[in-house]
């Protein structure tokens, strides 16, 4: 697989620990690549791969224009944190290779998708998001649960918005696990104290054969998995997920 380099034109924190990067692929031909799909980049933080080597999944839809949104969170003592955060200026370059993974939204379009999250696992859904609406091939319906600490830790919380209200079929439901005052719910949106397995336990289950995506840290995915399967009755055909760590 070959190697691209990436140029850092503008970054933008988007919450207390979380910032939005943008980079310019220095590629002859546009890089296309499928919402949800990830690049590995090769960071010079180090001499082992280990060291180098972090993946993170593309926020934003490809377009054709080779431009790259990614959303990091600041991990203290992590190398590559401490790298995108403290040390990497605009129009520094880094080496990239990809688009891998298969997490990505399936060719037809005769399921409801119900979307789990928390923190920057909503990134691979955020692109999915913006291929939906536009290409307009929009599954039955669409049910975003989003696990956040606090109102301010919210990623992408104008465009969840906007989903709420503009896309047909969509909702969503943000639960919050720290915050002591509880937004009001809007149209399509509700806000919730707690984690996200309340929203999809206590959910009416979507008709038909719905699918649920999952993406995050192991052990939220994991306890997810586990009770859609013990509790639910959801069969493991149903389930796809992406593991952060």
């Amino acid at each position: 697989m070959n190697w691209y380099e990436a140029e850092l034109i503008g970054q933008k924190a988007e919450s207390p620990t979380v910032r939005r990067f943008w980079f310019k692929l220095k590629t002859e031909e546009p890089l296309p690549y499928r919402a949800g799909q990830f690049l590995t980049f090769d960071l010079p933080t180090g001499e082992k791969r280990k060291d180098r080597w972090r993946s993170y999944s593309i926020a934003n839809d490809f377009d054709g224009s080779n431009l790259i949104e990614l959303c990091i969170s600041y991990l203290k003592g992590g190398l590559a944190s401490e790298y995108f955060f403290e040390t990497i200026n605009k129009g520094d370059l880094v080496k990239c290779k990809g688009p891998e993974g298969a997490f990505t939204l399936p060719d037809a379009r005769d399921q409801a998708l119900v979307l789990i999250c928390t923190g920057t696992g909503i990134v691979p859904f955020r692109a999915m998001m913006q291929d939906l609406e536009k290409n307009g091939n929009l599954p039955p319906s669409v049910h975003l649960i989003f696990g956040a600490r606090k109102t301010k830790d919210i990623l992408y919380h104008e465009e969840i918005m906007d989903w709420a209200s503009y896309v047909p079929g969509f909702k969503a439901s943000i639960c919050l696990s720290r915050e002591t005052k509880i937004p009001g719910n809007l149209k399509n949106l509700e806000y919730l104290s707690g984690y996200v397995h309340q929203a999809y336990l206590h959910s009416p289950a979507p008709a038909g054969n719905p699918l649920y995506m999952i993406c995050g840290w192991t052990q939220v995915i994991d306890e997810v998995v586990a009770n859609l399967v013990t509790k639910m009755g959801v069969g493991r055909s149903q389930i796809r997920f992406e593991l952060f760590g």
